[in-house]
């Protein structure tokens, strides 16, 4: 009697052994699995932020080349013909063998405005020499370009985009925008934003390099 209770006892204790050890494999692998699984979600939260950084880095080099910034490399400077203030066709073309310092503006803008007297120093100073100053008037009526540069009595050339082809052509994103062509009609600087004279004749000597 003795030997079956204690055989029953021996049964129950190794039975209690195997699902002790099945509990405790379970919960390792449960565990296993929670730390795999919060290594997946770190990993992929890695990515995106990496991803987030990337993107954020593209944006803020794309902002680079807004207003204020100036940028350079050799591209050529795409023609055009326009008509000035007294109704005489220019071409860019017509310039070549010049350095050509090409300004886009507008009577509305105050940061044209503002640049214009530097402008018309520049023109005064350097009239007599192989660089021509070439302003192009965004989208306004003869009337009313012509009566603002009479009235501040500017002298450098001024030619009319009135349908904003040309400026379409040289994605003209913001004004006052400047480009600074070499003698053989290559773009050689790009300028967003207003300039003082001392700004724009450092860009006038890089062409000569």
């Amino acid at each position: 009697m003795k030997r079956i209770i204690i055989v029953i006892i021996a049964v129950i204790l190794i039975g209690v052994s195997i699902f002790t050890v099945k509990n405790y494999n379970t919960s390792i692998n449960n565990a296993n699995s929670s730390i795999e699984n919060a290594d997946q979600s770190n990993t992929d939260q890695s990515n995106t932020d990496q991803s987030n950084t990337d993107q954020s880095n593209t944006t803020q080099n794309n902002d680079s080349t807004k207003s204020g910034q100036i940028s350079s490399g050799v591209t050529k400077a795409i023609d055009f013909k326009l008509k000035d203030l007294d109704g005489k066709e220019l071409s860019l073309s017509d310039l070549k063998g010049k350095n050509v310092f090409l300004n886009f503006w507008a009577t509305w803008c105050p940061p044209c405005k503002a640049e214009m007297p530097e402008i018309e120093k520049l023109y005064q100073e350097t009239k007599d020499s192989d660089l021509v100053i070439v302003s192009i008037e965004i989208g306004e009526p003869l009337g009313t370009v012509k009566s603002f540069i009479d009235t501040n009595k500017y002298n450098f050339k001024v030619l009319l985009d009135l349908d904003q082809s040309v400026a379409a052509k040289y994605n003209i994103a913001s004004i006052p925008t400047s480009y600074f062509i070499d003698k053989e009609g290559n773009i050689i600087s790009k300028k967003m934003g207003a300039m003082n004279i001392n700004e724009m004749k450092a860009l006038i000597k890089s062409l000569d390099k």
